[in-house]
C-alpha cells in the first residue's frame, strides 16, 4: 500500500529533507524492492536493476530539498529508474556488459544482514568510518572524482573543468567510483544498501541537519 501523508509520513518527509538516516531507511523499505522489480522487468538484469535503484536513491537524496510531497518523491523514483534503464539498454547495444553484470545478486542477503546490524547508531558510525577509509583507497582518478562530486558537491561540468577532463570522462569515472566502492564494501562485508545510499548522497557532503 502506498504511503499517505499521515502525521508520521509527513515527519518522514521532514526527516528526508534534513537528510536523516532514518528517512533513507524508511524510503528504502517502502520503495526499493518495487524499484528493483521494475528495473529488472525493463533490463532483464537483476544485478543492474539494483545498481540503477541505488543510483536513483542517490540522485533523490542529493535533490531532496526540491521535494516536500510523497507522491512527487514516488514519481521521481519511478521516472528516474525508467530513464536510467532506457539509457542502460541503449549503451548495452554499443558496449560489452559491465563487469559483474548478471541476473544473480549474491550480495543481496549480506546487505540485509548488514542493514539490520547498522540500525544501531554506534555500529553505523563505525561502518561509516570504514567506508570513508575505503573511499580514500579508491584508485585515481576515481577517488578525486568521487570526492569532488559527492563531498565537495561540484557539478560534473565544474569537476571536468577543475580536473581538465571532458564531462563524459568525469561521468564514467563517477560510475566506476561508485561501482568500485560498492564492490569493495561487499567484499569487506560492509555493504548495506540504505547505508551506502546515505553515505554517498548525504554524509559525504555533510549536509545533514
Amino acid at each position: 500500500m502506498p504511503m499517505t501523508l499521515s502525521p508520521r509520513n509527513q515527519q518522514v518527509v521532514d526527516e528526508f529533507q534534513r537528510g536523516h538516516f532514518t528517512a533513507v531507511k524508511e524510503m528504502y523499505d517502502e520503495y526499493y524492492p518495487a524499484l528493483v522489480d521494475f528495473g529488472t522487468q525493463l533490463t532483464l538484469n537483476k544485478a543492474e536493476a539494483h545498481h540503477i535503484a541505488q543510483e536513483t536513491f542517490i540522485k533523490l537524496f542529493q535533490m531532496r530539498h526540491r521535494f516536500d510531497k510523497l507522491p512527487d518523491i514516488k514519481a521521481f523514483l519511478y521516472i528516474t529508474v525508467r530513464n536510467i534503464c532506457f539509457a542502460y539498454l541503449r549503451s548495452e547495444k554499443e558496449t560489452a556488459p559491465a563487469p559483474g553484470a548478471g541476473s544473480e545478486v549474491d550480495w543481496e542477503e549480506q546487505s540485509l544482514i548488514a542493514t539490520a546490524r547498522f540500525e544501531e547508531g554506534a555500529q553505523r558510525e563505525e561502518a561509516i568510518c570504514k567506508i570513508t577509509k575505503t573511499v580514500d583507497e579508491l584508485p585515481e582518478p576515481e577517488q578525486t572524482v568521487f570526492k569532488t562530486i559527492f563531498c565537495n558537491r561540484l557539478t560534473i561540468p565544474d569537476t571536468a573543468k577543475q580536473m581538465k577532463l571532458t564531462p563524459v570522462a568525469v561521468t564514467q569515472h563517477r560510475i566506476n567510483a561508485i561501482r568500485l566502492l560498492r564492490e569493495r564494501l561487499i567484499k569487506a562485508g560492509l555493504f548495506s544498501a540504505p547505508l551506502f545510499i546515505f553515505y554517498v548522497a548525504v554524509f559525504c557532503g555533510g549536509q545533514t541537519e
